[in-house]
């Protein structure tokens, strides 16, 4: 969901908002038209991309000089910020501005909500602290088992997780996913990393594949597989990877660690990233128990890899 509230999407003025900053009827307009930008525009890195051509053709009234000069106020008075952004789905991957509202600009218009509207989002809101509280229950539950794994015998049949627990887990998630038709998650395994899984409006399991075919599973054995992997790995939920931009530490601990890569001949589980100057180190076990580092081939010392590019080459090894 966007960070802009939702509103009507209708270029309505906020008199209340306009005498507060001592706004003029063009900066009204625009301010208008920029707090619908998160409906339509392409975003990019937190910005949306919009060019002037198509501000004046949406908006005939205002003319170049004016739009400029307008923008700039804006920007003066913190309301709104700009950046050059490169928008790789156009043509020719073109660098335009790119424009966000500041959170003093968040404030027009965000009581002008549709009764509809403003209902729906506090119902998705409350279904998502609620399936967080579910995750943070079970991922609790999960750690006290694998942490009694350790001390206690091997029996643990009756703290296991049961049927009942994951079609809990199960309807939750489905509940919360269906009805927002949000991403679920992406980078499942044994399926293309680019595959992108969603609750369709059947509350099913469906994907779209890199080619942009969209499909209902219906293997029975794939589906469980999946659920089962959600329950094992309940912060991967809602967490779609865009593969072009720099992860955090925490999310590659998140959506990596405990994963099983390919290192030379012999494979390792990643067990931790330990953060070093300009990056991170990779630490691993193989499959003898041995705990160590990846190294780097040519001065045999701890290797150290830039956050996006320790991406990509986890990616291509796993």
């Amino acid at each position: 969901m966007s960070a802009v509230p939702h509103r009507t999407q209708i270029l309505v003025k906020d008199l209340i908002f306009q005498a507060k900053y001592n706004l003029s009827h063009t900066q009204m307009d625009l301010m208008a038209y920029f707090v619908n930008l998160a409906y339509w525009a392409t975003p990019v890195d937190g910005y949306y991309a919009i060019t002037s051509r198509k501000i004046m053709t949406d908006m005939p009234q205002i003319k170049e000089k004016t739009l400029e000069a307008c923008i700039k106020e804006l920007k003066e008075l913190g309301l709104i910020t700009t950046t050059i952004v490169t928008v790789k789905d156009w043509r020719n991957s073109p660098k335009v501005r790119g424009l966000k509202l500041t959170e003093k600009g968040k404030e027009y218009n965000k009581n002008l909500v549709l009764p509809s509207i403003d209902q729906k989002v506090r119902e998705l809101e409350k279904e998502n602290r609620e399936l967080k509280e579910t995750i943070q229950k079970l991922t609790i539950s999960q750690k006290e088992l694998s942490e009694s794994d350790t001390s206690a015998p091997k029996n643990t049949k009756s703290t296991l997780p049961n049927k009942k627990d994951i079609e809990f887990f199960r309807e939750k998630v489905t509940h919360r996913f269906g009805r927002s038709s949000e991403p679920l998650c992406n980078l499942v395994p044994f399926w293309d990393k680019e595959t992108t899984f969603y609750i369709n409006s059947y509350n099913r399991l469906a994907y779209l594949t890199p080619q942009q075919e969209y499909k209902q599973l219906q293997d029975p054995s794939q589906i469980k597989k999946i659920w089962d992997w959600l329950f094992d790995n309940p912060h991967r939920i809602g967490d779609k990877i865009e593969f072009d931009k720099t992860p955090t530490i925490q999310q590659l601990r998140d959506r990596f660690v405990g994963r099983t890569i390919k290192i030379g001949e012999s494979k390792s589980t990643i067990k931790e990233f330990i953060k070093a100057p300009n990056g991170v180190k990779i630490k691993v076990e193989t499959k003898e128990g041995k705990i160590g580092f990846v190294m780097d081939s040519k001065t045999q010392k701890e290797k150290v890899l830039e956050l996006g590019y320790c991406q990509k080459v986890i990616l291509e090894i796993l």
